[in-house]
């Protein structure tokens, strides 16, 4: 089981119980001295829980001589155009410079083109080609913009414009999700996650699905559906798998298992 016990601090122990930083959530068999509390059941709203499903993602690289750190997206204007978008999905080598911050819906052929899941996922799934730049994912960080800010952000997609070659990328950002984004959000907004670290979790739910399909049994959401964000201020939050449908193996007909 992947979480017998997520552990808080909590203020001298016995005191009210304030926003923490992921770095103090921890795994523990009884809890010690340490108040127990689930992930998905913050005591006194301790850390914010969303919904995977309702976050924007970008996974990006740190560059040479970069730590994880500087590879974090912390702007709070985004001013896409459909011709920014468009001009970016073609300009694949960034020539020029001249390419914008392109985003993704926190989805599962996402999680695939990040190589945060296998491209190949079964029967189940459309084969996604990963992004070849992102396969080393400890050195890829993933900023994501929270439920309060995509609430506030506008979404740049693109139009088709009946040229074959112009189609195809259209069609490719599409079917992967890859949009612009327009409008102004709050610091509040943003949280990380190390690329190694959501790959870690992905895979653990997915090997969680693996055993409930082979031992025709509903699988365990409550202590695998999640990963833990760090806000900008430090504070952590639940990134919540536990609604994501189109994540979930479909078992087969009871007369072939």
């Amino acid at each position: 089981m992947r979480s017998q016990s997520i552990t808080l601090v909590v203020a001298a122990l016995f005191g009210s119980v304030t926003a923490v930083p992921c770095s103090d959530l921890g795994w523990s068999e009884d809890g010690g001295l340490f108040g127990n509390a689930h992930p998905f059941d913050p005591p006194q709203n301790a850390w914010d829980v969303v919904n995977a499903n309702d976050c924007w993602v970008r996974w990006q690289l740190a560059g040479p001589g970069q730590t994880l750190n500087d590879a974090k997206v912390t702007k709070t204007v985004f001013e896409a155009t459909e011709s920014q978008v468009r001009s970016t999905i073609k300009n694949y080598f960034n020539n020029g410079g001249t390419n914008i911050q392109l985003w993704l819906p926190m989805r599962t052929r996402s999680l695939q083109y990040s190589y945060m899941l296998p491209g190949n996922l079964g029967d189940d799934h459309p084969v996604i080609d990963p992004q070849g730049s992102l396969w080393d994912t400890s050195r890829v960080m993933v900023s994501i913009i929270l439920p309060s800010g995509k609430q506030k952000l506008e979404v740049v997609r693109l139009t088709r414009t009946g040229e074959y070659e112009q189609d195809v990328n259209v069609d490719r950002a599409q079917d992967v999700g890859i949009t612009g984004l327009k409008g102004t959000i709050s610091r509040d907004d943003w949280a990380y996650i190390t690329g190694a670290e959501l790959r870690l979790n992905m895979r653990s739910m997915l090997e969680e699905q693996k055993r409930a399909h082979r031992g025709n049994r509903v699988w365990n959401r409550q202590d695998f559906a999640y990963a833990l964000a760090e806000k900008a201020n430090g504070d952590c939050v639940v990134i919540d798998f536990r609604n994501f449908e189109e994540f979930v193996i479909r078992l087969p007909p009871a007369s072939f298992r």
